[in-house]
C-alpha cells in the first residue's frame, strides 16, 4: 500500500512539474504579447481576449470532468499575472508619491513593477520611509522631493487642503501634478488656480479602484485641466503601467460617480445597518446565519466590508458630489416603488 502511495505521490509531482513549466511558458509568451501590445497602442486588458478564453476553458473543463467552480477560481488569477508580465513601461519616469495610504500602497506597487523610479514622502517621515522599503522605493524629504521627480502624484485626503497649497507654492515650474480625489467639486479649481498660478501642469485623475496591490488591467479616470496642454504623454504613462485610462470632464466624472459610488454606496450603508436590525428582529443568531448564508449573501457581505473599510472616504463622496441628494432622492423613491409593487 505505502509503495502504491508514494508511487501516486511521485505521479502528482511529475504533473506538477510539468503544471509550473507550462505555466512559465505561458508567462513568457504573455510578456511577448504585451510588448506587441504597446508597439500597437492596444491596452494591457482585452475583455473580448478574456471572455473566449473563460469559454474555452469551461467547454474544456465540461469534456473532462474538471468543476467549473475550479476554472472560475484558477482564471482571474491566470489573467491578474499574465497581464502583470504584459507591462512594458516606455520611457522611466521620476515619480513623486506624496502620502502613505492604501491607494499610495496601491500606486507604488504598479509604478515600481513597471519600473519608474519612485520617491515616497509626505507630512511623517517615517511612514513614508517604511512604505518606501516596502517596494524598493526611495524616501526623500518634500522639498527634495518636489525638486527631483517629473510627476507628482497627491495620494492624499481633500481634507489635507493646507498641507497640500503649503505644497504646492514649492513645486518648481513646468512639473506635472496629478490628484487621485474621488470627488472633483471644489478640489479641481482649487488645484486648477493653484497650478495658474504657480505655473506647474495639473492633471486630475481617479483610480477606479480600492487599495488593492498591482491594480494592472483597472482603470484610471483622466481630466484635463487649463493648465494641462497635451495630455498623450500622461496618458500613455498610465497605459503603459497596465491601466485603462478613460479621459473626461470634472461634470462627465461627478455624474458617473453618482452612479457607480453615490447611488451604489447608498444602498450598501443601508444593507450595513439593516441586516443586523432584521437578524436581531427575526431572533436569528450570527452562527445560524453563517450556516445559512447563499453565494450571493457572501459576496454582498464581502463588498459591505470593503466599504466599512473605506467608510471616511465613502461619506465624503456622499457630502461632495453635486449630484449626490439626487441619487439617493432617486434611489429611495425606488426602493419604495418596489416595496409597493411587491405589496404586503
Amino acid at each position: 500500500m505505502s509503495t502504491e502511495l508514494e508511487k501516486l505521490r511521485k505521479e502528482i509531482e511529475d504533473i506538477d512539474n510539468q503544471i509550473l513549466e507550462l505555466l512559465h511558458r505561458r508567462l513568457k509568451v504573455s510578456a511577448k504579447i504585451g510588448e506587441i501590445k504597446r508597439r500597437t497602442g492596444k491596452e494591457v486588458t482585452d475583455a473580448k481576449r478574456e471572455e473566449y478564453v473563460k469559454t474555452y476553458w469551461l467547454e474544456k473543463a465540461r469534456y473532462l470532468g474538471i468543476p467549473e467552480s475550479m476554472v472560475n477560481l484558477i482564471l482571474p488569477i491566470l489573467f491578474s499575472y499574465s497581464k502583470l508580465y504584459q507591462i512594458s513601461p516606455g520611457k522611466k519616469k521620476k515619480v513623486v508619491i506624496v502620502g502613505y495610504g492604501g491607494m499610495s500602497r496601491s500606486l507604488t506597487s504598479l509604478l515600481t513593477l513597471a519600473g519608474h523610479n519612485v520617491v515616497i514622502t509626505g507630512r511623517n517621515p517615517k511612514k513614508a520611509e517604511s512604505l518606501s522599503r516596502q517596494f524598493n522605493a526611495v524616501f526623500m524629504e518634500p522639498e527634495q522631493a518636489l525638486n527631483w521627480g517629473e510627476y507628482i502624484i497627491l495620494a492624499l485626503s481633500p481634507s489635507a487642503v493646507d498641507y497640500i497649497s503649503s505644497l504646492l507654492s514649492k513645486v518648481p515650474q513646468g512639473k506635472v501634478v496629478m490628484d487621485i480625489f474621488s470627488s472633483k467639486v471644489g478640489t479641481f479649481k482649487q488645484l486648477e488656480e493653484m497650478s495658474v498660478k504657480n505655473r506647474f501642469k495639473f492633471v486630475s485623475t481617479h483610480p477606479l479602484f480600492g487599495p488593492i496591490l498591482y491594480p494592472v488591467g483597472e482603470r484610471i479616470a483622466i481630466i484635463p485641466s487649463s493648465t494641462s496642454g497635451d495630455i498623450t504623454e500622461i496618458v500613455e504613462f498610465w497605459r503603459d503601467v497596465g491601466l485603462q485610462p478613460v479621459v473626461t470632464t470634472v461634470e462627465e466624472h461627478e455624474k458617473a460617480m453618482a452612479i457607480v459610488q453615490v447611488l451604489t454606496h447608498f444602498f450598501i450603508l443601508g444593507l450595513n445597518k439593516a441586516i443586523p436590525s432584521l437578524q436581531k428582529e427575526l431572533e436569528i443568531s450570527d452562527n445560524h446565519l453563517k450556516e445559512l448564508q447563499t453565494t450571493n449573501f457572501r459576496e454582498v457581505s464581502k463588498i459591505i466590508s470593503r466599504v466599512n473599510e473605506l467608510y471616511q472616504v465613502v461619506i465624503e463622496i456622499q457630502k461632495s458630489n453635486p449630484y449626490a441628494y439626487k441619487a439617493r432622492e432617486i434611489g429611495i423613491m425606488k426602493l419604495k416603488q418596489v416595496k409597493d409593487e411587491l405589496g404586503e
